[in-house]
């Protein structure tokens, strides 16, 4: 079946197996099942509308709208909604029916919906199980961390996003098992190591790509086992180490120039198509254990799902966002697991059965257009009803929402109460503010003044950096913006010897992600054999990009 977005306009293919999903997931009341239409945008459009709904490392100082204590969270003092801590969250001092009401018919659901998550208190960071770790978001079981988000299992770990069962880690995005590194990207069980990507069992190694078991290895590229290898050229130990003296990485000066070298290195070698481990029939990137999984990336463990990422432990689900440890069925959602089955069109539910349009909701079932409901059942916009009346006035509400054109759509931009630039649509998907404010999301203007006049650049090497940087107000150097140097951030520079950096957190950040492919796939031939593949590497790339086979067959 053909379609065209009714957002960006292109065109896009919605598959025999997507409708017979669409059915499957849709609700059944009285025998009858209230089909959900086929969507009306395309894939991105999908996603960029759904990351309007989550703020990862984006974090304000407000005050509690229960207490009027300050507190730290996702949502700046003007969102429209009331934010309590977590704690006051799970507290009995409030209580989700305080704001429910009725089902108008003569209204947009939307639009109720949009008053009822304005009425009703939201939890103002998504974090359980830490331990002095004021600054995360989107994490979990965390200790001794600061400004980490989507992270579970870290210790000591700062300035990260997607960093898991991690310690001593800075500037690092998707990595897991990993001790000691910094400024890694897509990296897994690595130690002590630099300035790399997508490298496996690595260790005492800078400016490493696509390398595996490797030890005391420098700038090289699709490396396996290999020891005192310097810009893939083998040396003796001796040689090795005499070249690493002489680099002076203590210096940003040197690492700058050495970053461009290296980039440069890579382009001569091969990179491979799909990054992924032990997958049966699945397309995407950074794919592990799944099968069946299509147009995935960052994910793992999934079977029958397609168009979902950082999505885990995941049954026939789609168009989807971030967690679920498991989930089964689950259609246009973000930030849903813990258990969840038949959970669609929602935002933020934890171990929760049949839900539909709800947000914050936990360990509830057969809820519809609710928010930050608790051990709920058969409520409708936070009004309590009785099994039966609920049956019954739930396809009267679908039907009211069809007519109106809202019944298959997620939640509009429009009613988050989100800004879409302190949101991850600003990093996947980044507009100014003319064209965010045109697609009817809000748009907050970033209040960061320049750095003051007596800001001061880092120094150059750690060997001249002392413990005064941290008293220092400093100037980055890409945006004129201040920022500063926590005292565990300074002793990790000195213990692994690297120089301070020249960027704001959020600089590097959005840097890291540009070094990462974009989730997207386009098909392309093989560089080696011809053979037609598909991939996140665009055509017009200049990397050299092989299939799978050829891929192997070159490191081998």
């Amino acid at each position: 079946m053909n379609a065209q977005c009714r957002a960006c306009s292109q065109a896009f293919i919605i598959a025999p197996e997507d409708l017979a999903f669409y059915k499957r997931v849709s609700p059944t009341f009285g025998g009858k099942t209230l089909l959900i239409p086929p969507p009306t945008l395309c894939p991105l459009c999908r996603m960029r509308r759904r990351f309007v709904w989550r703020a990862e490392l984006h974090l304000f100082k407000r005050k509690s709208d229960l207490t009027g204590k300050p507190i730290l969270s996702y949502f700046p003092q003007n969102a429209p909604c009331k934010v309590f801590t977590t704690d006051e969250w799970w507290s009995d001092a409030w209580s989700p029916f305080d704001s429910g009401r009725a089902f108008d018919f003569n209204r947009p659901f939307f639009d109720q919906f949009r008053e009822l998550l304005a009425d009703t208190p939201v939890p103002a960071l998504s974090v359980s199980s830490v331990e002095n770790c004021d600054y995360i978001n989107c994490a979990s079981w965390m200790k001794n961390c600061y400004l980490v988000s989507g992270a579970n299992h870290d210790e000591d770990c700062l300035y990260g996003n997607f960093v898991n069962y991690s310690k001593d880690c800075i500037d690092c995005s998707f990595v897991d098992h990993c001790e000691l590194c910094y400024a890694c990207i897509d990296c897994t069980s690595c130690y002590d190591l630099q300035y790399s990507e997508q490298c496996v069992h690595c260790s005492s190694s800078q400016f490493l790509f696509g390398c595996r078991g490797c030890k005391e290895c420098f700038g090289s590229v699709n490396l396996v086992n290999k020891q005192y290898v310097f810009m893939n050229e083998q040396l003796t130990a001796g040689e090795y180490r005499s070249k690493i003296r002489a680099l002076k990485l203590t210096k940003r000066s040197a690492v700058t120039a050495w970053q461009k070298t290296f980039d440069a290195h890579k382009l001569t070698f091969p990179h491979r198509a799909t990054l992924g481990e032990m997958n049966d029939a699945a397309t995407g990137n950074c794919i592990l254990r799944s099968k069946n999984a299509t147009s995935c990336f960052d994910v793992s463990d999934l079977e029958d799902c397609k168009y979902c990422t950082w999505f885990h432990q995941s049954k026939d689900s789609m168009d989807c966002y971030s967690w679920g440890f498991p989930v089964e069925q689950a259609y246009e959602c973000i930030e849903v697991g813990d258990r969840s089955y038949q959970v669609a069109f929602s935002v933020s539910t934890y171990n929760c059965t049949r839900l539909l349009y709800c947000s914050n909701c936990r360990h509830s079932k057969d809820c519809f257009g609710c928010v930050s409901m608790k051990n709920a059942e058969y409520c409708i916009l936070n009004k309590q009803y009785t099994k039966e009346e609920y049956e019954e006035l739930i396809p009267k509400i679908i039907e009211h929402m069809r007519k109106a054109g809202e019944w298959g759509e997620f939640f509009p931009m429009s009613i988050s109460p989100l800004a879409y630039n302190q949101t991850i649509a600003q990093d996947y998907f980044p507009l100014t503010e003319k064209n965010g404010t045109a697609l009817g999301a809000r748009w907050n203007p970033e209040a960061l003044p320049d750095a003051p006049s007596t800001a001061i650049v880092p120094p150059d090497d750690i060997n001249d950096t002392n413990d005064s940087i941290c008293e220092q107000i400093l100037r980055c150097e890409t945006t004129g913006k201040p920022f500063k140097i926590i005292p565990q951030e300074l002793k990790l520079y000195q213990r692994l010897k690297i120089p301070p950096p020249g960027r704001s957190f959020i600089e590097r950040h959005l840097a890291r992600l540009k070094r990462r492919n974009p989730r997207q796939l386009w098909d392309r031939p093989c560089d080696k054999c011809m053979k037609e593949m598909t991939t996140s590497y665009a055509p017009a790339r200049p990397e050299i990009v092989y299939c799978e086979e050829c891929y192997l067959n070159s490191i081998s």
